[in-house]
């Protein structure tokens, strides 16, 4: 609401290929109790400050600042992602990877809406 991006919201991202992708991998695992079926699906950190130094640097973006974006306020939690990994075989998609691709996408979308 304030033009900026909240530092409160944790920057983990996924890539919404890896969610599809283990999403059909499941699928083949064995029937297990309903608590043991459950995935996390982390690819990575990615603070807003780092994403928006990323942008710049790659796609020339320069509408996000990286210096208007605030420093964590502390350390980040540490994600768990061994069990999608050794029981779906997920490799995930580096953060930085998944914000260039939908970067790209949106981008590709507003040309598409420009013409």
């Amino acid at each position: 609401m304030t033009g900026k991006m909240p530092h409160e919201f944790p920057p983990v991202v996924v890539d919404v290929r890896d969610v599809a992708r283990a999403h059909v991998l499941a699928l083949d695992v064995p029937r297990k109790e309903f608590e043991e079926k459950r995935y996390l699906l982390v690819g990575g950190i990615l603070a807003w400050k780092e994403a928006a130094a990323l942008l710049h640097e790659v796609r020339g973006l320069t509408t996000l600042k990286p210096e208007e974006f605030d420093d964590l306020p502390g350390p980040v939690s540490n994600y768990d992602t061994s069990k999608a990994e050794q029981e779906l075989g997920v490799k995930f998609i580096h953060p930085k990877d998944t914000m260039i691709a939908a970067v790209d996408s949106l981008l590709e979308a507003q040309r598409t809406w420009a013409d």
